[in-house]
């Protein structure tokens, strides 16, 4: 006899855990609503790396152009350190015991992760020199390039950090992705409020065209890295799409935006699609990561926890 539809059947563990992060949650197959549970432990890196990421590009963006236009670039390098400092309060929340935060600075010399934690801290630094050169009129030439190159060298320890070996979807072009989508960000926003000579200077049409060739060439090892020996967690069918929609958003549009002067809204597109660029980042992660993969990860964190 089968059951009358008003029988529902036993709810297990993983449906209840995931029952609450979606109103609609009934509506959703059981692949994504466990889906969607596990991704919210990432939450708090999506939003440091894209606040960082835009941070820091508006700081390098505004250092290499103060020299012909102080005005508009001090606002980008005000708002530019702002986001990175909320960006860094964010990542505090990743923190298991965060007492034992300062502890990542001994690892200066052999560790991606406290070298991003410095050269983060000297971006700020950096930033906030400038602006303060900047407002007192003081040369500042050596000032504007030490901002310039600490943010740029932030935004490659970014991706550095995600280099494992366990993880072949963080592999290749993108190490470079933080940095290509943060100085598109930083010069995006520079012309979205700068004055008519910053809009005339094609750098951001250049900067996007850049972002959009190293993000092909990602797409091209996420499809090869999608092999059928791969356990779906989750149905790759259902996001096979999602990195042509990141290039669509972060990419296409703002071009065809900036090419009709509309670089506040272009600057609207970077935006949305730097928090996806980071949301995708984690989420094609989860989906092809194996247990073998998890498994030489640990291994590799285990040894590195022994010779601290």
């Amino acid at each position: 006899m089968s059951p009358s539809r008003s029988e529902a059947p036993p709810q297990t563990a993983e449906d209840s855990s995931v029952a609450p992060l979606a109103a609609h949650g009934r509506h959703l197959p059981r692949w994504s609503r466990a889906w969607l549970w596990k991704m919210q432990e990432h939450t708090p890196l999506v939003w440091f790396t894209s606040l960082a990421i835009g941070g820091a590009g508006m700081i390098a963006a505004a250092a290499l152009r103060m020299r012909t236009e102080p005005a508009a670039p001090a606002v980008a390098l005000a708002v530019g350190i702002l986001a990175l400092g909320a960006g860094l309060l964010v990542s505090t929340l990743h923190l298991g015991r965060k007492s034992r935060a300062p502890l990542a600075l001994r690892g200066v010399g052999r560790s991606a992760l406290s070298h991003e934690i410095v050269l983060a801290a000297a971006t700020v630094a950096a930033g906030l020199t400038l602006l303060v050169m900047n407002w007192q009129a003081y040369p500042y030439v050596w000032a504007r390039i030490a901002a310039a190159a600490t943010a740029t060298l932030f935004l490659l320890s970014i991706g550095r950090v995600y280099h494992l070996g366990g993880q072949r979807t963080w592999r290749g072009a993108a190490v470079l992705m933080p940095l290509t989508a943060g100085l598109v960000c930083g010069e995006v926003f520079l012309q979205a409020i700068g004055n008519a000579p910053i809009r005339e200077f094609g750098l951001a049409l250049w900067l996007v065209s850049i972002d959009a060739l190293v993000f092909a060439c990602r797409w091209r090892t996420l499809t090869r890295t999608a092999s059928a020996g791969t356990p779906r967690r989750v149905d790759a069918d259902r996001l096979r799409n999602l990195p042509a929609a990141r290039l669509l958003i972060f990419d296409v549009i703002p071009l065809v935006l900036l090419d009709m002067n509309a670089a506040r809204l272009a600057f609207v597109a970077v935006a949305v699609g730097l928090a996806f660029d980071r949301w995708l980042f984690y989420a094609l992660a989860e989906q092809h990561t194996t247990e073998a993969e998890i498994a030489r990860v640990e291994a590799i964190i285990e040894h590195e926890s022994r010779i601290g």
